[in-house]
């Protein structure tokens, strides 16, 4: 999932401002075993209705902001209730993002890097896309939480500066970071005491919604959104008919399929860039090689990209690992932004200091030497002040102020340097004639 991070002794859902657990090593899984509550042999994708033992109750690398609410689910008795994957189950519709798979009934899901095939009645690891009666379906209908800040919570600051923006999750993830700071939305379907309440809502009422509160942007974060993105593309094409700039802060685990698809109504590719090696990308779940790819494939296909990584003492914060990291997005295009967030204790990692600042500010200093054009160190705003902000870079001015992740003064003249002329890349507002 995406992720960001905010000096907050426990950061609530997405807020920029946690020992790892080996994946499940299984490429799909049986509804019911995620089905927290469901007794072993009783599928939640059974044909007709599911069993129903009784019922329950915000975004990224790569969302959360300040000021978010618990994603505690409310206080009720979860053992007596419905479980989550059932009442998900439902809310779901046929998808788009799979082909056949190797077999007669078995379907091959090409929504993340995982591609998981699909016997009948499975679910992918992201528990959450499974087949059934030979289709696949999809979460649909509904969202895990929204909620209304500054465009910058998402870790996105060459997008609109000061900007609102609706940033709204799901349940489920194909990741299970160890330190995910929205564990209890894309973690709920793994997590026993997690009892999450899905909010029933249409694509045009949480537009709606975000047009009454006045919003410029509306972003899926919070979980990994390419594993819903029917449900986030039927969102954005309401929101671009509303003139909303669209944007998905993913974990970047996605395929050329997935991304050729949300292209025509999404405009912002936010990745979180969580390592360099192998064994670093096995422990979150993933791969490192699918992550790359899509930063340059998003490039390609025209959406703006900025990349984030969460530097995790005795994790990722080796300095030539990070420098490589560096070069890589270098080589795809030295104009992406390249966000290196500190890491706070939280979810499975609560046994490791923060991350120093000093050791983030050297790091950016290196990525600039080597040709990187932007580079911010975005959340510890109390130390490392200067590296909010966006400069030229030609003459290095700052042509966008920030502070904490809200944008205190914007300097640009559609899109170039005031005192230079330089053009600085993004999706700027254009001043009026």
């Amino acid at each position: 999932m995406a992720t960001n991070g905010i000096n907050a002794p426990e950061p609530p859902i997405d807020d920029p401002r946690e020992a790892p657990r080996e994946p499940d090593s299984r490429p799909h899984v049986r509804l019911e075993d995620l089905a927290r509550g469901a007794s072993r042999g009783a599928s939640c994708v059974s044909r007709g209705a599911p069993d129903e033992p009784a019922p329950e109750g915000p975004g990224a690398d790569s969302a959360e902001g300040p000021g978010a609410d618990s994603a505690e689910g409310p206080g009720a008795d979860s053992a007596a209730r419905e479980p989550l994957t059932a009442r998900l189950a439902r809310r779901t519709a046929p998808g788009v993002l799979y082909e056949r798979g190797p077999e007669e009934g078995y379907l091959r899901c090409t929504a993340c890097a995982h591609r998981c095939v699909l016997s009948p009645g499975r679910a992918g690891a992201c528990g959450i896309r499974f087949e059934q009666d030979g289709e696949l379906r999809v979460p649909f209908g509904y969202v895990a939480r929204h909620y209304v800040r500054s465009v910058e919570t998402n870790t996105i600051f060459h997008v609109r500066p000061g900007a609102r923006a609706l940033t709204f999750g799901m349940f489920g993830c194909d990741l299970r970071c160890p330190y995910c700071q929205n564990w209890k939305v894309s973690q709920a379907l793994r997590e026993p005491e997690i009892d999450g309440e899905p909010i029933d809502i249409s694509a045009a009422a949480l537009v709606d919604l975000a047009v009454a509160e006045g919003c410029e942007v509306i972003a899926s974060a919070y979980n990994e959104p390419m594993i819903t993105a029917e449900w986030a593309r039927a969102i954005f094409t309401e929101a671009r008919r509303r003139g909303l700039v669209t944007a998905l802060i993913s974990d970047g685990n996605t395929t050329p399929e997935a991304l050729a698809y949300m292209r025509p109504v999404a405009d912002v590719f936010r990745v979180d860039l969580k390592g360099w090696s192998a064994d670093q990308y096995r422990t979150l779940g993933g791969r490192v090689e699918p992550v790359l790819a899509s930063i340059g494939e998003a490039r390609r296909l025209g959406y703006w990209v900025e990349v984030v990584t969460l530097v995790v003492p005795g994790f990722n914060d080796n300095p030539a690992g990070l420098r490589a990291l560096g070069a890589e997005i270098a080589k795809v295009d030295p104009d992406i932004p390249w966000h290196l967030n500190a890491f706070y204790p939280r979810y499975r990692m609560r046994d490791r200091m923060a991350t120093d600042p000093a050791f983030l500010v050297d790091i950016a200093g290196v990525a600039y030497a080597r040709g990187m054009k932007y580079v911010y160190v975005s959340n510890m705003a109390d130390r490392v002040r200067e590296l909010s902000h966006t400069r030229c870079p030609d003459c290095l001015e700052v042509v966008v102020r920030r502070f904490n992740y809200e944008t205190q003064e914007v300097l640009l003249a559609d899109g170039a340097c005031p005192s230079c002329g330089a053009r600085v890349p993004g999706l700027w507002r254009q001043r009026a004639a």
